[in-house]
């Protein structure tokens, strides 16, 4: 096994003896501890991390696939395989397996501050393949903690020192971390990697640990400083903000940030603090990824994997389709772009003939609301379409009006050239499991319209309202400030349920593509309609 200075850290760690570790863009003096018996009960219960082992089939044991093709490889840095993963279309492949928690957390005190730590190395075929490293801590009442690392590369190499490589290796290798907090309530930790793209990605030497903080020493006055800038303006804005412990939060927090000098190092306590706040939509936005939104759109801010364009199409010779894809980032200048899209393509397929619309959200994780409202504005209408409730009682209504998309007193974007459908056609909305933030909020503000009905599957459950705020090294703080509600005034905290639930297809026995049940019973609503009569 080639040596890195990461892994001669670990040794340390594990030793329990004070040295000089380094930690990507930090330098930390740091004394850690490794109580009986945890290393052992860690390791066993992951499999094949280094993608050694392969199974009967030839493939890398312990491991399961969705979207994508793996196979082992010789392309290695250390040992003899990697894990090479090939996707022949757009999209995303995750690549995963299952570790208990209990099984991390052997030998730790039951107080003891733990966190989790994914490390290993990637590289891409090209620059348009994103390669990630990703974990996921459940509880017993879902995802606690979720969060990658190396969705584009050149994210995570600003600023890190170069992986130490054997002679003539390929250099376009990257070391990439995660790192997570492990709360007391966890049951599984799902670990993995992620390719995005069309092309082939490579892994391998993943290591997976768990480390007890407990004796290092406490945070720089810095990095205090920092936390309680971040936590202030949770205990200010946050929706929940009613509901928290703020002094017990503050006393976690203080303990996932032990070791830390720097607000970079702070980052994983402010993380546990967001957590705690109950919302599961407000988040942490590197400095990096903050930067890179202010000049680049996407489709969405999390995960930031490359934009889509809008769609339509006609569903016969009286329906017409609609398909809008979520959307994050980018200039003002991208923003007007994207709504002008949505709505030239309502446009262009309109017409006499025309008796009702589907409007697809199932794909949709959110973003920006603003470019997905004005341009659906000649479906939505005219007027107050939903509002945020805040806790201190105030009501700010969303609108659109004229191709202009608004928000309380002000116009927050609009069309180059409004467009004005009839609001008596019929609009059948579809949801899904994907369908998030955002889009949620779309899908409350057809509601407020007549002859509407939605179909499908719940929402994801995050349609409250989001507010970024800056902190001092160019990091955001993405708050959960606000409810949405209808115009009746029915107020939308958790999954949003359709109109008309529609179970899944599955693919037919013949292997040919499933039926999509969802359009299929929305198209049937819409031409029962007195309009397509």
């Amino acid at each position: 096994m080639f040596p890195t200075a990461r892994r001669s850290a670990r040794l340390d760690r594990n030793d329990a003896v004070p040295r000089l570790i380094a930690r990507g863009r930090r330098t930390l003096d740091l004394v850690a501890v490794c109580l009986c018996g945890a290393g052992a009960a860690a390791a066993s219960a992951q499999e094949n991390l280094s993608f050694e082992t392969l199974n009967e089939r030839g493939m890398p044991a312990g491991w399961s696939a969705a979207g994508a093709d793996i196979a082992p490889d010789t392309v290695a840095v250390e040992g003899e395989r990697s894990l090479k993963v090939t996707r022949a279309a757009q999209g995303v492949a995750r690549i995963s397996q299952r570790v208990p928690a209990e099984a991390l957390r052997a030998g730790r005190k039951p107080a003891s501050s733990l966190r989790l730590e994914l490390e290993g190395l990637a590289r891409a075929s090209e620059p348009s393949v994103s390669a990630a490293l990703w974990l996921r801590v459940d509880g017993p009442r879902g995802p606690l903690f979720l969060d990658s690392g190396g969705y584009a590369l050149e994210l995570t190499t600003e600023g890190a020192a170069p992986v130490p490589l054997p002679s003539g290796a390929d250099t376009r290798w990257r070391r990439l971390e995660v790192e997570v907090p492990l709360p007391p309530d966890a049951d599984e930790v799902v670990v993995g990697v992620l390719v995005r793209g069309q092309g082939t990605a490579w892994f391998d030497a993943l290591e997976l640990r768990a480390v007890a903080t407990d004796a290092w020493p406490p945070a720089a006055p810095a990095a205090v400083r920092y936390l309680d800038a971040a936590l202030g303006l949770m205990r200010e804005h946050a929706l929940r903000r009613a509901e928290v412990d703020w002094s017990a939060v503050r006393a976690q927090a203080l303990e996932h940030a032990r070791g830390a000098t720097t607000s970079v190092d702070t980052h994983l306590a402010v993380r546990y603090a967001l957590r705690e706040l109950g919302d599961r939509h407000s988040y942490l936005q590197s400095a990096a990824a903050t930067r890179m939104l202010a000049s680049s759109a996407v489709s969405n801010a999390r995960t930031r994997s490359p934009p889509a364009a809008p769609s339509a199409h006609r569903l016969g010779e009286k329906l017409a389709y609609v398909s809008v894809p979520g959307f994050a980032g980018g200039t003002p200048a991208q923003q007007v772009d994207f709504a002008e899209t949505l709505k030239n393509a309502i446009q262009a397929h309109d017409g006499p003939e025309v008796c009702g619309w589907v409007v697809d959200l199932r794909q949709n994780t959110g973003g920006n609301l603003w470019p997905m409202l004005a341009g659906l504005g000649p479906l939505l209408g005219e007027g107050n379409l939903a509002a945020s409730i805040y806790p201190d009682g105030r009501r700010v209504a969303v609108w659109h009006r004229d191709g202009q998309a608004g928000f309380g007193d002000f116009t927050q974007l609009r069309v180059r050239s409004p467009y004005r459908l009839d609001a008596s056609v019929p609009v059948a909305v579809l949801l899904g499991s994907g369908t998030a933030s955002s889009a949620e909020v779309l899908a409350v503000a057809f509601r407020s319209r007549g002859t509407t009905r939605s179909f499908g599957a719940p929402t994801r459950g995050l349609s409250a309202g989001n507010r970024t705020f800056a902190l001092a090294d160019g990091a955001s703080l993405v708050l959960t400030v606000a409810a949405t509600s209808d115009n009746a005034g029915r107020v939308y905290l958790g999954p949003i349920a359709p109109d008309e639930a529609v179970a899944r297809v599955a693919e037919s026995s013949a292997g040919e593509a499933a039926t999509d049940s969802t359009l299929a019973r929305a198209a049937a609503w819409l031409t029962a309609r007195d309009s397509c009569r």
